[in-house]
């Protein structure tokens, strides 16, 4: 194993030591909001799959088709590989019980979410759907991690949904989940808010059933849809716990 992936895995493990067992409460509707295609899973399948076992609503956006992970690599068409990616979301859905009609595939470009007038509008709407389906109920959104997820896709859509929570979902609760931040170097830790989800043998059976949807369909190229993942990311997500941040 390279140096750097034993050091980011003896951070991850220092991590996982000192977080606590606070649980992540159970909301009327959770909003998780994902950068690609996959990132929801990674993030958040043990909570969404507790969630719709106990009858609760969960609503799914997408930022965007994921366009971009065979760039340089095959001449896949985008179009495509987009559509292959969304087919993908919508098979693992079906092993943690979520329905096609609680998906929302937006089309902000991969590799350049920003808070542009046109996708942004697409994601304001989306939301004032979602908003007038929870009225009265307790709503939590969750959201990529805003400092140790390294890709820029995941830091904008962090910003995106926090500036827009200011003035839609006002009353709701906010948490950061973790994909990419297993894997990069961020140490600046809320441990206050710091906030898991303990997943039991069903729950983590069916979470790596999920990401096995996206990690094994493979590509004319050979590779994944989704793309090659780095060993020592696909470890972290063997982990039987998510970790969530309380904003």
């Amino acid at each position: 194993m390279k140096i750097k992936d034993l050091l980011r895995k003896g951070r991850a493990i220092y991590i996982r030591n000192r977080v606590g067992t606070e649980a992540v409460p159970m909301y009327d509707c959770a909003v998780v909001v994902a950068p690609h295609p996959d990132d929801e899973v990674f993030g958040c399948c043990g909570l969404m799959q507790r969630m719709l076992a106990e009858g609760r609503q969960v609503e799914l956006i997408i930022m965007t088709g994921g366009g971009k992970s065979h760039a340089g690599c095959c001449g896949i068409d985008e179009e495509e590989l987009i559509e292959k990616r969304r087919d993908l979301t919508r098979k693992a859905a079906t092993i943690y019980g979520l329905s096609e009609e609680h998906i929302h595939f937006l089309n902000y470009p991969d590799g350049d979410v920003q808070f542009s007038n046109e996708n942004t509008k697409e994601l304001m709407q989306t939301l004032a759907g979602i908003e007038k389906t929870v009225a009265g109920k307790d709503v939590a959104v969750f959201f990529p991690h805003s400092l140790g997820e390294g890709w820029n896709d995941h830091i904008h859509t962090s910003e995106i949904i926090k500036q827009l929570c200011t003035s839609m979902f006002q009353n709701a609760k906010q948490y950061e989940y973790c994909v990419w931040f297993w894997f990069y170097g961020c140490m600046n830790i809320d441990w206050k808010h710091a906030k898991v989800v303990k997943l039991s043998d069903e729950e983590y059976r069916k979470k790596q059933e999920a990401i096995h949807v996206y990690m094994d369909a493979l590509a004319p190229c050979g590779k994944p849809w989704s793309g090659n993942l780095p060993k020592m990311f696909m470890w972290a997500m063997k982990w039987k716990k998510e970790l969530y941040f309380e904003k």
